[in-house]
């Protein structure tokens, strides 16, 4: 049984085998080095002036910073540092206007849509995009984001369609009435787009598709929701601790790919939450190995201190391997493919519970998605067996 300390003593001594600037590997300087201030900029400013000092190439740091959605943290860093060539502070301030630019427009379309949806009294939350970024930094620009995440209960999806159809969107998923009543029990939104823009606005009824077995409370999360003003806009988000836990979710569901998701998770974790609430939240949802993930990314890359609370739970201890294979993956940008049966191993890993991964498992190769309808056209009266073309089709792809 360890002691207290002992998840504190794993957390500081995987730095020492994984921080920066020891995330060198023979062959990989430039992009090792590259993400070393990617991560100081993010998190480790007491490492920046040594970080610069090192070899670096700006075409790697760029391309990095991209993937890693992570330009707003590294164009204020370096803004003004005397080791940062004035060609490079330039292409950062042309590549930060654009950002701005989009952020800002963003930030109106948000304002526009939320006014709609409270004259027809849909109540809705703002997840993500421009709101998220002014509760975790202050300031809508301060966090990139490509479209804008809205939260419904699951009987106002008609009205909040119908809402964002008067705006001019269009929904880019076209359903029969029966598949349209299936995918709302086990899918969670739908992408509507506007002109040549496809991917614009993502209308929730859910945090992730039912077949993750993560049994989100909606309705709680309206009842814990708060609000937040940002750019003279009022809008709904998360309650602060189930915001902290849905960025973990979300970060685990692309595998915590990018940087930027370690930076937000950071970020929400230095607010005075509720840890007491946190951990037994995560633990009836079955997802504590996330969170504890999580954290432990957001100390070992961006020095965030573990709170004593979370730091003495023995369970932390199990994801030290986890931790550095996702780190090792982050570095090198590489991400595995969410089709692939490899991804889906990889969930069953983050889960902590048998009976989790059991219904992850069954969920996946029962619950048909729009790719069995599309595959196979059948009456509704024979509607019942897609089951069974689901899991036929995973069979095939897999065995």
């Amino acid at each position: 049984m360890p002691t207290p300390n002992s998840a504190a003593d794993i957390v500081s001594s995987q730095w020492e085998v994984l921080g920066a600037p020891q995330f060198v590997s023979a062959g990989h300087v430039s992009r090792a080095s590259a993400f070393d201030l990617l991560c100081a900029c993010c998190g480790r400013g007491q490492e920046l002036t040594h970080t610069l000092g090192g070899e670096l190439h700006w075409d790697e740091v760029f391309t990095q910073a991209a993937y890693h959605r992570v330009l707003p943290a590294l164009c204020m860093a370096l803004r003004g540092r005397p080791e940062v060539p004035a060609s490079i502070q330039s292409a950062l301030r042309a590549r930060y206007l654009r950002h701005c630019q989009r952020a800002m427009r963003f930030s109106a379309e948000l304002s526009s849509v939320l006014q709609h949806f409270e004259a027809r009294g849909i109540p809705v939350i703002a997840q993500k995009g421009p709101a998220l970024a002014h509760l975790l930094y202050g300031d809508s620009v301060m966090r990139e984001f490509g479209d804008l995440d809205l939260l419904v209960r699951p009987a106002d999806v008609p009205k909040a369609v119908d809402a964002l159809t008067e705006l001019g969107y269009e929904k880019n998923l076209q359903l029969s009435p029966r598949q349209e009543q299936a995918y709302l029990r086990s899918g969670y939104e739908y992408v509507f787009g506007r002109g040549k823009e496809r991917n614009l606005i993502e209308l929730q009824w859910n945090l992730l598709p039912r077949f993750y077995a993560v049994n989100v409370d909606v309705d709680g999360l309206f009842a814990r929701s708060q609000e937040h003003v940002f750019d003279g806009c009022h809008a709904r988000t998360l309650g602060l601790e189930d915001q902290f836990i849905f960025l973990c979710v979300h970060a685990a569901k692309h595998q915590w790919a990018q940087l930027g998701m370690v930076r937000d998770i950071a970020a929400i974790a230095r607010f005075d939450l509720d840890w007491d609430f946190v951990l037994h939240d995560a633990k009836q949802l079955g997802i504590l190995r996330i969170v504890l993930v999580s954290l432990m990314l957001a100390d070992v890359l961006l020095g965030y201190e573990i709170p004593a609370r979370v730091a003495g739970l023995k369970e932390i201890v199990s994801t030290q391997t986890l931790v550095e294979r996702i780190t090792d993956q982050m570095t090198a940008m590489r991400e595995i493919a969410p089709e692939s049966s490899a991804y889906f191993r990889f969930i069953l890993q983050v889960r902590e519970l048998m009976s989790d991964r059991a219904k992850f498992i069954w969920r996946l190769a029962t619950t048909p998605s729009v790719g069995e309808w599309q595959a196979m056209k059948m009456p509704n009266v024979l509607f019942g067996f897609y089951p069974i073309v689901r899991a036929a089709r995973l069979a095939r792809r897999f065995v």
